[in-house]
């Protein structure tokens, strides 16, 4: 599995286990966070699709849209961690293995980042 698909399984499972949790947890899913003006990390949204779709049409082009959908929730995911420093990294960024290695939390060899947020 890529790193991408491993780094996207981790993020659902993360995501899942904070819906779960509180109402809090569950904002990090849809980006808006109740403020007025738009979040840092829904600036980025655009961005951060656009740069996996490129990639998926070219590595995955029958599961282009699945592929998006996740690859963007992880980052979007990490965006609501941390919104003014992965908003400025993904601005300064042009390809998916720039994004991954400089503006997400790392993956272990099992595609786990979510050990942080369970303690």
């Amino acid at each position: 599995m890529t790193r991408a698909g491993r780094r996207a399984l981790a993020a659902m499972g993360v995501a899942a286990a904070l819906c779960a949790c509180s109402g809090k947890g569950g904002t990090t899913m849809g980006g808006g966070g109740g403020s007025a003006g738009a979040s840092p990390c829904e600036g980025i949204r655009g961005k951060v699709e656009q740069l996996y779709r490129a990639e998926a049409q070219a590595r995955e082009p029958r599961r282009v849209d699945e592929a998006v959908a996740d690859n963007t929730t992880m980052v979007m995911n990490d965006c609501a961690r941390a919104p003014a420093k992965v908003a400025r990294c993904v601005n300064g960024v042009s390809t998916v293995p720039e994004l991954e290695k400089k503006c997400l939390a790392p993956l272990d060899d099992e595609g786990t980042e979510g050990e942080e947020l369970r303690r």
